[in-house]
């Protein structure tokens, strides 16, 4: 693989994670005891001042509903964007997981933190 592209990917592979880990923070708080885990705070307004009524209550949990769904999404992007920065690290990267072939330089200026060929790709995943 062209050893400038893998450089431009490294690049923009730890810019995503960057801004996956701001994005996280944001709503969210790292786990210490589980590396890429974070966890989504109640909102903070919620355990302030009088009890909401019925309506605010549906609307703080449907907040907290959402942060739960955006948290694991996220999550899941930044577990694959590290795998892909240690593949880039132990010279795996490019190589699709089932089969060893080289993924297509197309696919991964599209997803750098691809890890299988259109092929192999797992159903569901990204």
């Amino acid at each position: 693989m062209n050893p400038e592209l893998v450089q431009e990917l490294e690049r923009a592979l730890e810019a995503e994670r960057i801004r996956l880990e701001a994005e996280l923070a944001s709503f969210a708080t790292k786990d210490p005891r589980m590396k890429d885990d974070w966890d989504a705070g109640f909102p903070k307004d919620a355990a302030k001042g009088e009890l909401p009524d019925e309506e605010e209550q549906a609307d703080i949990r449907e907040e907290y509903e959402a942060d739960l769904a955006s948290e694991q999404g996220l999550e899941g992007r930044l577990r694959s964007v590290r795998r892909a920065l240690e593949r880039m690290r132990d010279g795996s990267y490019g190589a699709c997981k089932t089969c060893g072939q080289p993924i297509p330089e197309e696919r991964l200026c599209a997803n750098p933190a691809a890890e299988y060929d259109t092929t192999h790709e797992p159903r569901g995943e990204l």
